[in-house]
C-alpha cells in the first residue's frame, strides 16, 4: 500500500503549464500593492501568457513567459532595461511596472521551472489594420525612430541575437523533426535556406545596418492606436540585436500574406512604409536590396517557431497543409 501511495504522488513532467488564476491574481495584487482590482482576464497564450488587468483607475498588462522560451533572467532583463531606455527617448512605448520592493521580474517557480512575469503599462487605443498608405507611412516612421533612438543603446544583459544561427540553423534544426516523412521536400528546403545564406553573404553581413531590433514588425498586434492617431509600441519580446533589413522584412511579410492576390496593393504599402521610414532615416541601397532575402528568412524563422510549438499548441493547424503552404511560398519567392 506505501509504494503505491508513494508512485501516486509523483508528478508527471510539464511542458507548458497554466498558472492558477485565482493564485496570479492575489500574487498580483499582494505583490504590487493593487488592491482595488476589478477584472482579471487571461488574454492570450502565445510566446507567452498575457493578462489584462483592469483597477478602478487603471489597466495593466501582466506577462508570464514560457520556461522554454526565456529561461534566463538576464534574457527578461534585456528587455526590461531596453524599454526604459526607450522610454527615456521619448518613444511611447508600454512600460515594466516596478513591484512594492523596486523589483521589474518576478520569479515563479512553476511545474516546467522558473518562469518570469512582469507588469506592463496598458497601450491605450486600438489595433488597426495596416491596410492602406497614410498607416503604412506613419507606421513606416515610428519603426525608424525605434531604430535610430536605440543607435547608441548598450546593455550588461544578453540576448540571444537574431543572426544566421538562430534565424536559419536553429530553424532547421526545429523543422526537420516534423518532415521525416517528407525528406525529399526537406533537403530541398535545407538547400533552399542554404541559398538565402549565401545570397546574404554577398553582401557582405558587416555593411548592413545592425542595431537594436523590435523583431516582430507585422503592424497589427504590437502597436496601439488612439483615435487621434497617437500611438504605443508594446509586446517587445522578440527585440534583440539584428540586422534592420530583417526587422522591416517582417512588415513586408505580413502585406504579401495578406495581400498575395493584390500585388499592387502591397507595393503601394510598402512604398509608403518605406517612405515613411525614410522621412526619419535613411535605409542603405544594400539594406533595402537585403530585405527579400531576409522575408524567405523570417518565413523559416516563423516555419520553425510553428512546428517547434505544436506540442503546446497542437499540431492540427500545423500538418502537412501548412508544411506545402510555406513550401509553395519559398517555390515563388523571388530573391
Amino acid at each position: 500500500m506505501n509504494n503505491r501511495r508513494e508512485k501516486s504522488q509523483v508528478y508527471f513532467p510539464v511542458s507548458y503549464s497554466t498558472l492558477s488564476h485565482k493564485a496570479l491574481r492575489e500574487f498580483i495584487g499582494m505583490t504590487y500593492g493593487l488592491n482595488d482590482i476589478t477584472e482579471f482576464r487571461y488574454l492570450l497564450r502565445g510566446m507567452n501568457d498575457t493578462y489584462h488587468i483592469k483597477t478602478t483607475k487603471n489597466n495593466y498588462v501582466f506577462r508570464v513567459y514560457r520556461a522554454d522560451r526565456r529561461s534566463e533572467y538576464s534574457e527578461v532583463a534585456f528587455e526590461i532595461e531596453l524599454l526604459t531606455y526607450l522610454d527615456g527617448k521619448e518613444i511611447p512605448v508600454s512600460l515594466p511596472i516596478a513591484d512594492q520592493s523596486g523589483n521589474f521580474i518576478q520569479t515563479l517557480n512553476a511545474p516546467e521551472g522558473n518562469r518570469f512575469g512582469v507588469l506592463f503599462s496598458f497601450a491605450e487605443g486600438t489595433e488597426r489594420s495596416i491596410d492602406d498608405e497614410e498607416i503604412s507611412h506613419l507606421f513606416g516612421k515610428a519603426v525608424a525612430n525605434i531604430h535610430m533612438k536605440t543607435d547608441g543603446f548598450q546593455s550588461e544583459f544578453t540576448r540571444q541575437p537574431l543572426d544566421l544561427e538562430y534565424l536559419i540553423h536553429q530553424s532547421l534544426v526545429s523543422i526537420e523533426p516534423y518532415m521525416t516523412h517528407r525528406s525529399v521536400d526537406f533537403e530541398w528546403l535545407r538547400t533552399f535556406a542554404k541559398q538565402l545564406e549565401e545570397r546574404l553573404l554577398e553582401f557582405p553581413l558587416e555593411e548592413l545596418d545592425w542595431g537594436i531590433c523590435h523583431g516582430d514588425l507585422h503592424g497589427n498586434t504590437n502597436i496601439s492606436f488612439k483615435e487621434d492617431m497617437s500611438y504605443t509600441h508594446y509586446d517587445f519580446d522578440l527585440c534583440g540585436f539584428g540586422w534592420r533589413a530583417y526587422d522591416i522584412a517582417e512588415f513586408r511579410l505580413a502585406r504579401e500574406v495578406r495581400l498575395r492576390h493584390d500585388p499592387d496593393k502591397l507595393e503601394r504599402l510598402w512604398n509608403a512604409f518605406i517612405e515613411g521610414y525614410e522621412s526619419v532615416r535613411r535605409l542603405s541601397e544594400k539594406d533595402l536590396q537585403a530585405v527579400p532575402i531576409f522575408v524567405g528568412i523570417r518565413q523559416l524563422w516563423l516555419m520553425g517557431l510553428c512546428l517547434g510549438d505544436s506540442h503546446i499548441h497542437g499540431s492540427i493547424d500545423f500538418d502537412d497543409d501548412f508544411i506545402s503552404e510555406k513550401l509553395d511560398f519559398f517555390k515563388k519567392l523571388q530573391v
